[in-house]
């Protein structure tokens, strides 16, 4: 007996259940042994995508085991043309049977049965095309509506989708804000390990060898790209709307994640250097970025230029010392609340606005065109000067949700206990946002740290005259 049904989205294969009651009522009419139940439950047969129990099933076929094969109907068995031949040649070869309970027996080694069985696959095929074209509209629809249109349960809300469901969602607000100080995707999903928060195993990946699904770099990473938590609704890779869900986290926050983990300077300034300028300094002699190592004193850990081990060396933790004194003198200060207040800050709402307005004209110009009202130049053009915008635009929502790097420090009644308590991630987010440092080869035979051998710009605008 071979069970197949494409989804089961509460996991009690209720389908496949009904399925095996339907086909072991006729083996038992007929006086047949069951030697085997294959069942894929959950998987579609469309594309690529393997059917264990499907191979299994063919193998049985193949060695003679099994002389009948019964299912629910053709479409359970094969729904693509690949399939359907291996099927296929596999019954006329041994002279096993198809016994369908919602149609026909097909018996291979009759003319009469390979042609109906290339009838009922081509109508099978036929049918679940049609299926797809009405489903991509369906969805297209809906989304152009800011309707969700199923699919797994997003990390972050409730089955429906569309209720935030609380301890989830403030683990996502969490993982936003470990990116914006600075943190790893690798620290984020440890957090969320230990906070007992699985992700979905079919959404987010399987876990190794049927252990427990586990969060990783990369499904964290799936997870914080996705623009649904910003209230964004998302259609095959573009945003098309506004969702009907309530956000997560407001749209700045999202598009300044998104930008650091998009960023590719990202895979090369490592977010988990245990050192506080690692990848975050620079050489004073060509520009490239510090990294640190060992020295001929062992333990004594050292700067030393990433292009070039002949422009300098020198002892890491003094002017580790010094950049982290300028850092909690700074946002000690008494105007430091001045560094999370953005001259010019955009009207974040306006913004949204304009994107949603440009999502539509996109889909205006398209459809001018399909209509013959406007040349194909003209809609490269129209639509390039758009998606500029949004860019942009984009771009603009990004730097407005950077402040977090700061706002902890800022607001803490004591910045040097607020700073010592930070990870070497934060900490080196926070130098990175507030100043630029170079470093300078300290002299030969300079044994006593000299200020002056570490540049520091500061990022803000009017630091370097106070």
């Amino acid at each position: 007996m071979y069970l197949r049904i494409s989804e089961d989205r509460t996991g009690q294969q209720a389908g496949v259940e009904r399925q095996r009651d339907a086909c072991l009522k006729r083996c038992q009419e007929r006086g047949w042994s069951v030697v085997a139940v294959e069942q894929d439950n959950d998987v579609t047969a469309r594309g690529s995508r393997k059917r264990p129990g499907f191979e299994a099933m063919l193998k049985a076929i193949v060695s003679g085991q099994a002389k009948h094969v019964v299912a629910w109907d053709l479409t359970r068995l094969q729904r693509n043309r690949r399939d359907e031949l291996r099927l296929y040649e596999a019954c006329k070869t041994t002279g096993t049977t198809l016994v369908l309970i919602n149609g026909p027996e097909l018996d291979f080694s009759t003319a009469t049965g390979r042609l109906v069985a290339d009838n009922l696959g081509s109508l099978a095929r036929y049918e679940i095309e049609l299926k797809g074209d009405r489903q991509v509209a369906a969805q297209s629809q809906a989304a152009r509506k800011g309707l969700r249109s199923g699919g797994r349960r997003p990390f972050g809300y409730e089955r429906d989708g569309i209720t935030v469901r609380e301890p989830e969602a403030e683990a996502v607000r969490a993982g936003y804000r470990a990116v914006l100080a600075g943190e790893s995707l690798g620290a984020i999903a440890r957090s969320w390990n230990a906070a007992g928060l699985p992700p979905d195993q079919k959404k987010y990946g399987e876990g190794h060898k049927g252990e427990p699904s586990e969060w990783t770099r990369s499904n964290v990473r799936i997870v914080l790209m996705n623009p649904r938590n910003a209230g964004r609704r998302a259609y095959r890779g573009e945003i098309v709307a506004d969702a009907v869900w309530p956000a997560i986290v407001d749209a700045a926050t999202y598009e300044a994640v998104k930008a650091i983990l998009t960023n590719p300077e990202r895979r090369t300034r490592p977010t988990s250097a245990r050192r506080l300028l690692s990848g975050v300094a620079l050489c004073s002699i060509c520009g490239a970025t510090v990294h640190a190592g060992g020295s001929a004193r062992r333990g004594v850990a050292t700067y030393r230029c990433s292009a070039s081990l002949g422009h300098f060396a020198r002892m890491a933790e003094p002017v580790e010392d010094y950049v982290s004194r300028l850092v909690v003198a700074r946002l000690s200060r008494a105007d430091a609340g001045e560094l999370l207040v953005q001259k010019d800050h955009p009207d974040l709402g306006m913004l949204r606005a304009e994107q949603s307005g440009i999502t539509e004209r996109l889909g205006q110009l398209a459809a001018a065109f399909a209509d013959g009202a406007v040349t194909a130049e003209q809609l490269r053009l129209g639509t390039a000067r758009l998606r500029a915008r949004d860019a942009e635009i984009e771009g603009t929502l990004g730097d407005a949700g950077r402040t977090d790097a700061l706002g902890a420090l800022v607001r803490a009644e004591d910045v040097q206990a607020a700073w010592d308590s930070l990870s070497t991630a934060r900490r080196r987010r926070v130098v990175d946002t507030l100043m630029r440092v170079t470093i300078h080869p300290p002299g030969r035979g300079v044994r006593t740290f000299k200020p002056e051998t570490v540049g520091i710009e500061w990022r803000t605008a009017d630091e370097g005259d106070r």
